[in-house]
């Protein structure tokens, strides 16, 4: 078998939480524009462009979408905010998998428990390939939420089929 190279890009929903992040960020970027108008009115076109600007800013960093890269067992996740700025977030070989079910198989729940540390980079909805990983990284036992498509996921199974568990 040749090598295995696959990507995928899932964008983050945008939840109740985040539409509350942007009215408080619109409202301190009003208020210091208020106050700066009240106290210190030489300064208030400064003010208004840094709040504008900062606002704006702060509002675009909540457009997120996740890159998941597979390459021969390893997988690879990128965090892009606004379709801009890339970080790596994770890397992973997935023979390090203790176990990976959907999750919301209530067959494995017990092995998806004792986690020391969540991460989610999925679309924040639970669908059919809304998958949980447990492994260990950085000495913490780590519980992963990702949405892998199939092509990822018959990959995976190549390597991990007995830690595997597929949505039936």
């Amino acid at each position: 078998m040749g090598d295995i190279f696959k990507e995928q890009l899932v964008t983050k929903k945008r939840t109740p939480k985040d539409g509350m992040i942007t009215v408080l960020i619109i409202l301190a970027a009003i208020l210091v524009i208020s106050l700066a108008f009240l106290f210190i009115p030489q300064v208030f076109l400064l003010a208004v462009i840094i709040a504008g600007y900062g606002a704006y800013w702060l509002i675009q960093r909540q457009n997120i979408e996740y890159e998941y890269i597979y390459t021969n067992g390893d997988l690879d996740i990128d965090k892009i905010i606004n379709k801009s700025k890339r970080k790596r977030v994770l890397s992973v070989s997935v023979k390090d998998f203790d176990v990976m079910a959907h999750v919301e198989d209530k067959n494995h729940a017990h092995e998806m428990t004792g986690f020391e540390k969540n991460l989610d980079f999925s679309s924040g909805e639970i669908k059919s390939n809304t998958y949980a990983a447990v492994f260990n990284h950085n000495n913490q036992k780590v519980k992963m939420i990702f949405e892998p498509n199939e092509e990822i996921l018959k990959g995976i199974f190549h390597l991990i089929p007995r830690k595997l568990y597929l949505k039936k």
